[in-house]
């Protein structure tokens, strides 16, 4: 083996935490023997992507040998087309998913010294692209009981030093949103010099009418850059495609940090064709809205702290725990996703499935919690810390 010793890494990468997805569907069967296995961890669509998406992807499979659209005017266009309202082709940046376009958006925004603002528990990759560029992170978490923003105690957090304060909303791992009264009053009163990063990649399923129009924000031309991605009512994670929405002379300066070739002609045919169909659109709404109404009233039967979300999942805390949890439903062939990465080391979240999947993780968590009853598997949970910050 080489010496290493005398190698310069960058100390940022080196200290930033590295994102680590859900248990995959694949090794699962393998490890446990199972026949059956179903994933409810991941936030994927249950319905799947649309049939017209789906053979644009296979008809651009016959020209793999060929180099994708080195842009993507075309996809910027549908998009533009598909959202009006005045909107153009460049108010658009895309990327390898949503994730991509949270790395863009921090690596040309963002310098090392800089500070951002991050509410948690939250999606966990705002820290990690943040930190990978050199940047403090400042914590103005969300209430410990509700899990709402406190936009005052956002607005005292900024500094001269402040470039980007994230707002995820519908918020992932929590499934609440801020108001449209207090995105108002965030919009208006922050500085010049800091870029709201609005991550609705869930809006498709918000049902509340207490909603921001965060792209009301961007028609202004305020300092706001809303997310959005195909992996979620789209049903096309696979493909990994993900946009933002800007005033023109912000995306079109975030559009410059991404790499060539950056979507593959496959993403580009699979994503127009995917925005045409509304009908399926709606279908996977409608499915996960119901789903989302009926693992809530289950859980809550069951004796489950639970909150309501305008995502197409739930959190909810079970009473042992949930690394325990998780374990016990992975051996009954139902994977869902513990929450310690996302800041909440006391907590699990499941994926809104079909109707026969829900019914099946009801089904086992009963089991598994009655299990555990009867083994007497103590309720406390030890949560690590490490001067205030989740370990994870």
């Amino acid at each position: 083996m080489s010496d290493k010793s005398s190698l310069h890494f960058n100390p940022n990468i080196a200290a930033s935490p590295i994102y680590v997805g859900g248990a995959s569907i694949e090794a699962i069967p393998k490890e446990y023997g199972l026949e059956d296995v179903i994933k409810m961890a991941s936030n994927e669509s249950a319905l799947g992507p649309s049939p017209l998406a789906v053979e644009a992807v296979q008809q651009a499979a016959t020209t793999l040998n060929r180099y994708p659209p080195m842009g993507d005017e075309d996809l910027r266009a549908a998009l533009a087309e598909s959202f009006g309202e005045g909107f153009e082709p460049d108010n658009f940046f895309t990327g390898n998913g949503g994730c991509d376009v949270l790395s863009m958006t921090a690596a040309s925004l963002l310098n090392p010294g800089d500070e951002c603002i991050i509410c948690r528990p939250t999606f966990p990759v705002y820290d990690i692209t943040a930190r990978r560029v050199g940047a403090s992170v400042v914590y103005v978490d969300l209430d410990p009981d509700h899990f709402t923003y406190d936009v005052e105690a956002i607005l005292s957090a900024v500094t001269e030093r402040t470039r980007l304060v994230y707002i995820c909303s519908p918020n992932n791992p929590t499934g609440t949103t801020i108001t449209a009264q207090q995105m108002e009053t965030l919009v208006n009163n922050m500085p010049s010099h800091v870029v709201i990063i609005a991550d609705e990649v869930y809006y498709h399923f918000v049902t509340t009418d207490d909603y921001p129009d965060s792209l009301a924000y961007v028609r202004e031309g305020k300092n706001v850059v809303v997310l959005h991605s195909f992996s979620k009512a789209f049903g096309l994670a696979g493909l990994r495609l993900g946009y933002a929405v800007a005033p023109t002379e912000i995306a079109r300066y975030l559009s410059r940090a991404r790499e060539s070739f950056h979507l593959s002609k496959q993403t580009l045919v699979g994503g127009i064709a995917g925005l045409q169909d509304k009908d399926h659109i709606e279908k996977t709404v409608a499915l996960t809205v119901n789903g989302r109404n009926w693992l809530h009233q289950q859980l809550s039967e069951l004796g489950m702290q639970v909150w309501a979300s305008q995502g197409n999942f739930v959190l909810f805390k079970p009473p042992f725990p949930p690394a325990e949890c998780s374990e016990r439903l992975l051996k009954r062939g139902v994977i869902v996703r513990p929450m310690t990465q996302f800041y909440l080391p006391t907590h699990l979240r499941v994926t809104v499935g079909l109707p026969e999947e829900n019914e099946r993780f009801i089904a086992v968590l009963q089991e598994s919690l009655a299990e555990m009853e009867a083994e007497g598997v103590p309720k406390e949970v030890a949560v690590e810390q490490d001067g205030g910050e989740f370990k994870f």
